[in-house]
C-alpha cells in the first residue's frame, strides 16, 4: 500500500498539505501553535488514533459492545534536537455493560504489540506509558495499567 501527500510552503514555517483525494491539513511551527496543527501534534494525533482504531475493531470482534471509547495522549519531548517525544502517555476510557477486563487487556496488548503501525514505529528511546479505565454502566470505574513484556 502507498500513501503520498503534497506538502507547499505558504510562509515562514507553514504548509498546505494535500492529498490526492482533495483532503488538507496545515501545518505550521510550535512557535504558531493554535493556528494550525503541528507535524509533533498530528503524530500524537495518529498514534491515539491508530491505537483507538485497534481497540474500536478487537473489542467488536470479541462482542464487546463499547457505548463509549475515549483516548488521551500526552508527550514530553527532549530539550536537545531532534527533539522527538522522550515520553508518551496513552490512556483509555471504555465505557459499556459488561465489559471484560480480559478482553479490555487484550484489545490493548494487540494494538501495542501486533496491529498499531504508527506504534511500531517508535524507538526504544521513547518511554511508552498506557492505562486503560473500564466503566461498566452504574458500576465503579476501574484503572488498570498496561505493561509491556519483557525479553
Amino acid at each position: 500500500m502507498s500513501v503520498s501527500v503534497k506538502l507547499q510552503h505558504v510562509e515562514d514555517l507553514r504548509f498546505n498539505v494535500e492529498f490526492p483525494d482533495g483532503r488538507k491539513v496545515e501545518l505550521n511551527s510550535v512557535e504558531k501553535m493554535g493556528q494550525a496543527f503541528t507535524p509533533m501534534e498530528l503524530f500524537l494525533v495518529s498514534l491515539g488514533g491508530c491505537t483507538a482504531m485497534d481497540i474500536q475493531w478487537i473489542m467488536s470482534r470479541q462482542r464487546q459492545r463499547i457505548d463509549k471509547l475515549e483516548v488521551s495522549v500526552r508527550g514530553t519531548r527532549r530539550e536537545e534536537d531532534p527533539r522527538y517525544y522522550e515520553n508518551i502517555e496513552l490512556e483509555y476510557v471504555l465505557t459499556g455493560q459488561n465489559l471484560k477486563k480480559e478482553a479490555v487487556e487484550r484489545a490493548v496488548r494487540l494494538s501495542q504489540e501486533k496491529y498499531c503501525s504508527v506504534r511500531a514505529m517508535l524507538n526504544d528511546s521513547v518511554k511508552l506509558k498506557v492505562a486503560y479505565t473500564i466503566a461498566n454502566g452504574e458500576g465503579k470505574a476501574q484503572k488498570f495499567t498496561y505493561t509491556t513484556p519483557t525479553a
